[in-house]
């Protein structure tokens, strides 16, 4: 099928890569252009202050949208009131790599677990290369609410505070250097040892994949989904 590939840089050129690798036909769309005609799908990794801009585009023209972009989580709620009065469909995550919605899954175990155990106090530390808009990552933010959701005496994310980090919270933390592709850790600290959790990206093309995959998923059905989602249905073979 015809994909509209929304955004020309590093993660559009990936997307129309692997769309070729799966014998679909990319549509190179640049930021703000008229939503390709015969495209009964888009995909966007674009800015975060062109994304609701993008998806009214589409969803009004008929087609279903991914949305791999991040740092526009406040405007979910504007996103979901859309697809319902177009009654179309849009695949949204922090992250679109198969192992990292995994490593969501084994995270959520581990920290349901380390819960229990008060001595050892959860963290979550993101890398990423200089160019990325967003701190922390919308994966670390994810990743962060799976660990508040554990009924541990550490529930509230921090990504600053003054002198000693507050009794129940937990530091969830960012660094921007270099040409870092995405790594993630989720650790555990007694002290005494120290558990560490990783999922480390070695090239682009694992978010490309998944962001390829949500857009066969999604052609066809209505509604607000997470690649969770998506990943689950899979899973089910």
């Amino acid at each position: 099928m015809r994909v509209a590939v929304v955004g020309y840089g590093k993660m559009g050129r990936e997307v129309a890569a692997v769309l070729r690798d799966r014998h679909h036909e990319p549509v190179m769309t640049l930021r703000g252009s008229d939503f390709p005609a015969r495209c009964p799908v888009g995909i966007d990794f674009t800015q975060p202050d062109a994304v609701i801009t993008n998806a009214t585009a589409a969803l009004k023209a008929g087609a279903r949208y991914v949305i791999g972009t991040t740092g526009w989580d406040a405007q979910l709620p504007d996103l979901k009131k859309l697809v319902e009065q177009t009654k179309g469909g849009v695949v949204h995550a922090a992250n679109f790599s198969l192992g990292v919605n995994l490593f969501y899954k084994v995270v959520r175990d581990a920290a349901q677990l380390f819960a229990r155990f008060p001595d050892y106090d959860p963290y979550v530390l993101e890398k990423h290369h200089r160019q990325k808009k967003d701190a922390p990552s919308g994966t670390a933010r994810a990743l962060a609410k799976i660990v508040e959701a554990a009924p541990g005496p550490r529930r509230q994310a921090a990504t600053s505070f003054a002198g000693a980090i507050p009794d129940g919270q937990f530091h969830v933390a960012a660094v921007r250097a270099g040409g870092i592709v995405g790594e993630h850790t989720v650790g555990f600290d007694s002290g005494g040892d120290e558990v560490l959790l990783e999922h480390r990206a070695r090239t682009r093309r694992g978010f490309a994949m998944g962001a390829v995959l949500a857009a066969e998923w999604i052609a066809q059905r209505e509604g607000l989904h997470t690649f969770e989602e998506v990943v689950e249905d899979l899973a089910k073979g």
